[in-house]
This record gives structure tokens, sequence and C-alpha cells, in this order.
């Protein structure tokens, strides 16, 4: 009767180690799953310091443009020696490269949004994955551990049946002890 309660506490033993190892690599994993979303919020917040310098970098050369052309109107003026011709010129040249810094700027403000979304879009599609994976391997994981206990139960139930009997019988054998000796 021993060696079978030993089996069944050895089994008990056994089923927590599992469980115990399960769980450790779950903590595990899932740390680095928080390492991994720590990297890529920081990749998420770099992109967003980088835009927001490309808008401070347009602003100041929106600025610095507007100042030529009006320091080139107040030359014009004043007639500081250029004539209309030249001043013309450099205004519509400075207006060109006025828009083209725009629109350069207005591209790499829409690229990095770009790819805002598409970090962001793959964190959480990474995300949803990885929840997906860890439900699927802890229903696996109860699954086992379902059909482990659904094996020992009926073991244990038995067990418990034996030593009830074996309790009875001692109790019966002890009054029949006391009542030959007289007690």
């Amino acid at each position: 009767m021993d060696s079978f309660m030993d089996k069944i506490a050895g089994r008990f033993a056994n089923s927590a180690d599992v469980i115990k190892a399960n769980s450790e690599a779950e903590a595990k994993k899932l740390e680095e799953y928080k390492q991994r979303a720590e990297e890529l919020e920081k990749a998420v917040s770099d992109m967003r310091r980088l835009s927001f310098k490309c808008v401070e970098t347009n602003e100041a050369t929106t600025q610095l443009v507007q100042g030529a052309i009006e320091k080139i109107e107040e030359m014009r003026g004043n007639e500081g020696g250029l004539d209309s011709e030249e001043l013309s010129k450099i205004v519509t040249d400075l207006n060109d490269l006025k828009a083209s810094v725009e629109a350069s700027f207005k591209a790499a403000e829409d690229e990095a949004h770009k790819e805002n979304v598409r970090v962001y879009r793959n964190v959480q599609a990474s995300l949803i994955e990885e929840l997906k994976q860890q439900s699927e391997a802890i229903a696996i994981q109860h699954l086992h551990i379902e059909k482990k206990i659904k094996g020992i139960k009926p073991c244990a139930i038995i067990g418990i049946v034996f030593s009830g009997i074996t309790m009875a019988m001692m109790i019966a054998l002890s009054i029949l002890y006391y009542l030959k000796i007289g007690f």
C-alpha cells in the first residue's frame, strides 16, 4: 500500500515539476516579448523624434528663405545696385527653392508617417500572434494536465476506498479484540 501511495505522490511531484518548468519557460518567453515590445516602442519614439526634427528643420528653412526674399524685396525697393531683372530671377529661384524644400519635407514627413504606421501594425500583428501562440500552448498544457488528473483521480478514489475499508477492518478487529479480552 505504501508503494502505491509513493507512486501517486511521485506522479503529483512530477506533474508539479512539469507545471513549474512550463511556468518558468512561459515567464522567460513573456519577458523576451516585453523586451522586444520595448525595443519596438523605442524605435517608434525615435521615429517620432526624427519626424519632429524634420518639421523643425522645414520651418527653419522656410523662415530663412522667407527672410532672404524679404531682404531681396527690400534691396529692390532701395535699388541697391542690382537691376530689376537680376532681382526678379533671384526671387523666382528662391521661391522655386522654397517650394522644392517644402515638397521634399512633405515627402519625408509622409514617408516617416508611413513607416510609423508600418511599425505600429507590425508590432500589433506580432503581439497578436504571440498571444495566440501562448494561448494555444496554455490550452495544450491544460489538456495534458487534465488527462493526468483524470488518470490519477480513479487511483486516488480506489486508495481512499481501500484505506476506508482497512480502517473499518481495523476498528472491527479492535472491537473483537477488546470483546475477547473483556475490557
